[in-house]
């Protein structure tokens, strides 16, 4: 398994499930706690979130919800600003992720504070992982068609699996894609995904799992967001046994220890 590393934070096999908190600054985002508009209140809820042990805080311009239109490249850039100056107000040492599909708006952000890119288009912008190169970034590639405008819309485990499997840098992590991303994925889907976390070892590069809360997970249990905790808990740890290097969740605390009990007591701790 390869090692990446993330201004200076090595992610994979041979060391802890790394903590990936979550700021946005888009109104459409579906969680209200971590939705700011106001850089001085982001960059406090940002502490607080490295207060809790995150390793890195990925911080979304927009929602990728299928009900809400996508926004351009330059409409990202106008909300980029608002993301740059809450990282220049956080007090706390974190590594700092942009969550983007566009090349412009990867090397901006670059440029400026950030240190890492989670792509929600899985490199349908052929040149946003070539500017990740350029700059010696760690970059997420979630499992997508070659589409900006339809992120996630696989559904069948091999086919993500062989979408996340091409065009990888030395530095990709990557995603498989959990949630409501297209009218196509089912609560199935996502359950056979979860199921097979592991096959996606064999391409040798570490993995980043997003499932805090998801309706998978609540469909399981009967239980909406707002009690979705336990669940996304349990989950969590067997995840990080089945492989997740990184673990992305507004529950940081929480989701800390649950992944420190999947490393501890899983098979995962055989790996190193």
């Amino acid at each position: 398994m390869q090692t990446v590393e993330a201004a200076g934070l090595p992610i994979g096999d041979e060391y802890p499930s790394r903590i990936m908190g979550v700021l946005n600054v888009s109104d459409e985002s579906p969680y209200e706690p971590s939705v700011f508009a106001d850089a001085t209140d982001a960059a406090a809820y940002v502490d607080d979130l490295i207060a809790e042990d995150a390793d890195i805080v990925d911080i979304g311009l927009e929602s990728a919800n299928k009900r809400f239109a996508v926004l351009s490249a330059d409409e990202e850039r106008e909300r980029l600003d608002t993301a740059i100056e809450t990282v220049e107000r956080v007090e706390g040492e974190a590594v700092f992720s942009i969550e983007t599909r566009y090349h412009e708006v990867a090397a901006a952000a670059l440029d400026a504070n950030f240190d890492m890119v989670n792509d929600v288009c899985g490199f349908a912008d052929p040149e946003l992982p070539q500017v990740c190169e350029a700059r010696d970034a760690a970059v997420v590639k979630m499992a997508s068609p070659p589409d900006l405008e339809r992120p996630g819309a696989l559904a069948d485990v091999d086919e993500i699996y062989d979408a996340l499997a091409e065009d990888l840098t030395d530095k990709t992590i990557i995603d498989p894609a959990f949630g409501g991303w297209s009218e196509d994925k089912t609560l199935e889907d996502d359950r056979e995904t979860f199921r097979r976390l592991s096959e996606f070892r064999a391409i040798g590069h570490p993995m980043l799992v997003s499932i805090n809360r998801k309706n998978f997970l609540g469909d399981v249990v009967g239980r909406e967001t707002d009690d979705r905790l336990p669940a996304s808990l349990a989950a969590t740890a067997l995840a990080v046994e089945r492989g997740a290097d990184v673990i992305r969740t507004h529950d940081v605390a929480a989701t800390r220890d649950a992944a420190l009990i999947g490393d501890a007591l899983g098979d995962r701790a055989a790996l190193r």
